[in-house]
């Protein structure tokens, strides 16, 4: 248990933005026995699994998610060229991508590529094989499961429902 800090620290602790968002007291009865650092720890054992990211890492990875942001079209992208580029090693670029962003490098690198490829098909009319030729499917099948895969539809559907 931790100590009891004074009411005032109490109260500008449980009133900070934080635990506004994240803390709720179940019953108002309960109120006045809520520690407010207790909380705080509490939450902190419950965020999730992981490490601290350093603040270098950290600028390095939003790099990376930049990068990859611009150049997701890109053939040659690969863990070890992105390792290469940003001064990162492997596991740093794949467990730090993962934790502070929620997706994979090449999760990502995907979303940002059925983006494009809905995009092109809505705004721009774009049929299905010219979709997949843009973005660098070997085959428009390829395509299309890869699509379906994360919109849970086809892309010929999607385009129907455009006409």
């Amino acid at each position: 248990m931790t100590p009891k800090a004074s009411i005032t620290a109490q109260d500008a602790v449980s009133t900070h933005a934080f635990f506004m968002d994240h803390v709720t007291v179940a019953e108002p009865d309960f109120a006045g026995d809520w520690d407010p650092l207790q909380a705080l720890l509490h939450f902190q054992m419950k965020a999730g699994p992981g490490r601290i990211i350093p603040p270098a890492d950290v600028s390095r990875l939003q790099s990376v998610k930049d990068f990859l942001r611009e150049h997701f079209l890109d053939q040659q992208l690969s863990l070890n060229f992105l390792c290469r580029r940003f001064g990162l090693n492997e596991f740093k670029l794949k467990k730090g991508f993962k934790q502070l962003f929620g997706n994979t490098v090449f999760g990502y690198v995907q979303e940002m590529r059925m983006k494009t490829a809905r995009r092109l098909i809505i705004e721009e009319k774009r049929n299905v094989n010219e979709v997949a030729d843009f973005l660098g499917y070997s085959s428009p099948n390829h395509f299309s499961a890869a699509f379906k895969r994360l919109y849970g539809f086809p892309p010929a559907k999607l385009k129907a429902w455009q006409m």
